[in-house]
């Protein structure tokens, strides 16, 4: 009787690590497959200008639009830097933006659109005009370049308004 306990223990040990090593073979050889199809959005945008080549003198108010169009394929938000190429003539001059749609000038240096620009549109004019000052002198006006540098971040996550949100996480 003791030969046919150990006979049974023994057969019941087999079948258990059978059984394990069957399970375990299972988990580790077992494979599933799954495509993940990842498409990227190109975010573009182009500097609109309208600007005739003046020849400003004291006094002038001198047309200049500047607007930025998206020509991606995603919506986006947008800021813009106006910079002067000489500082004198910065110094006479006046830029007579638009401030419903877009920000005052911020600590960076940035003017930003308020509103999700869609694909394929352009923002409300930042800059309409250049206001010279009366008291300006020729010498300061010589030569002298706006430079328009402007920059987009995808909107996707956010929502109208929250373009600074969407810049600062750039950054971290």
């Amino acid at each position: 009787m003791e030969k046919k306990k150990l006979a049974v223990l023994l057969a019941v040990l087999l079948l258990a690590g059978a059984a394990a090593c069957a399970g375990i073979y299972a988990y580790l050889s077992a494979e599933d497959s799954r495509v993940n199809r990842l498409t990227f959005g190109q975010n573009i945008i182009e500097t609109e200008e309208e600007f005739p080549t003046p020849d400003p003198k004291p006094g002038d108010s001198i047309e200049k639009k500047v607007r930025v169009k998206n020509t991606g394929d995603v919506p986006c938000f947008v800021r813009t830097r106006i910079l002067f190429s000489n500082g004198d003539a910065e110094g006479v001059s006046t830029l007579e933006l638009n401030e419903a749609d877009w920000t005052e000038r911020q600590e960076d240096g940035y003017h930003y659109y308020k509103h999700i620009l869609p694909v394929g549109k352009s923002s409300a004019d930042l800059l309409t005009a250049v206001k010279i000052a009366d008291s300006a002198h020729l010498e300061e006006l010589k030569d002298f370049q706006i430079i328009v540098y402007s920059e987009s971040v995808q909107s996707e996550g956010y929502e109208e308004g929250q373009f600074r949100e969407a810049f600062e996480s750039l950054t971290h």
